[in-house]
């Protein structure tokens, strides 16, 4: 099923690629006829190459025919897996918050107190993934435990404070965020009644009356992270709901997970860098978790972004990253 998927992703690109240069050749051709003082008629866009012509008729019909093959294997894939309203009431949340953080001493001392004080939270543990100013000192001051992740990468500390998460003696819920101050901790209590039904929350910062209008989400990175969760989404297509979970943000670090759900794929957590946010999505789906997606409030950054927010040309490439490997996961 995974060949099927990449071999439809190709086929769409090349069919928009095709269509797109079989409109440019048609208004170019337009034009040239136009000011040549020409009328406009079918023989005008008789010099319209061969291959162009083959591909905007050829690419639509194979792209078709495996959208049906994809269809067909996408029943297949979830016959005998039925879905139904879990409830599975945790009594007591005990959440545990693992917070990353990197050169982020303006933020992280209000950053912990913030999410320190919201009710059912039993600990922040802050991961300084190598951090060279005073995180971990103002992380520990402001009530924080503190470790240090010497594997340079977002993925890493995102991985070690998951891990050190489940350590915590009757832990039932984690909390993954970010120490720079975007999220908000008054958000836990929109994420976790919805443990009861699912496995696990992952947040949403693609909708606009939740986001301020000084944060990192402009056009282009609201877009971006809605057509990378939309490939996501189509990967694991369901025809009943338009798949088995939907998603509208794949970058969002905030997210809670139950404890018993996450010891079942921690060990299966793999990727170091700026493509673990998709890569936790796609293996907690492809275990069989059920997950659902809640929007959060999203606010400016305190200090630089180190990630995706650092730019758009390295955003962009983040998310061809991104991209390849949910192509090929």
């Amino acid at each position: 099923m995974g060949k099927v998927y990449v071999s439809m992703f190709v086929l769409g690109a090349g069919t928009m690629l095709s269509l797109l240069t079989f409109l440019g050749w048609t208004a170019f051709a337009t034009i040239l006829s136009i000011s040549a003082g020409h009328t406009v008629n079918t023989s005008t866009f008789s010099t319209l190459p061969r291959p162009i012509a083959l591909s905007v008729v050829a690419l639509p019909i194979a792209l078709l025919a495996e959208g049906g093959i994809f269809l067909i294997l996408s029943l297949r894939r979830w016959r005998g897996s039925p879905h139904r309203v879990r409830w599975d009431v945790i009594p007591n949340h005990n959440v545990v918050v693992a917070m990353t953080a990197y050169n982020d001493e303006k933020s992280i001392a209000s950053a912990v107190s913030e999410f320190k004080t919201q009710p059912d939270v039993r600990e922040v543990i802050v991961v300084d993934n190598e951090s060279r100013d005073r995180t971990s000192a103002l992380a520990l001051e402001a009530g924080a435990r503190v470790v240090r992740e010497e594997k340079q990468g977002y993925g890493y500390a995102c991985m070690r404070g998951l891990i050190e998460a489940l350590q915590v003696p009757k832990v039932n819920v984690v909390l993954l965020v970010e120490g720079d101050m975007t999220f908000s901790g008054k958000d836990l209590a929109k994420l976790t009644p919805y443990l009861d039904n699912v496995d696990m929350v992952v947040g949403t910062r693609t909708t606009q009356v939740l986001t301020n209008d000084d944060s990192q989400l402009d056009w282009f990175y609201v877009w971006g992270n809605m057509f990378l969760a939309k490939m996501i989404q189509i990967k694991f297509f369901d025809v009943r709901h338009w798949g088995r979970v939907r998603l509208t943000d794949v970058g969002c670090t905030m997210r809670a997970i139950r404890a018993d759900a996450l010891r079942t794929i921690v060990d299966r957590l793999n990727i170091g860098g700026h493509c673990f946010s998709p890569h936790m999505l796609m293996v907690s789906i492809s275990n069989g978790l059920n997950v659902v997606e809640v929007p959060v409030t999203f606010r400016k950054r305190w200090g630089e972004s180190k990630g995706a927010g650092a730019g758009k040309r390295k955003g962009f490439g983040i998310g061809l990253k991104m991209m390849w490997h949910i192509l090929t996961f």
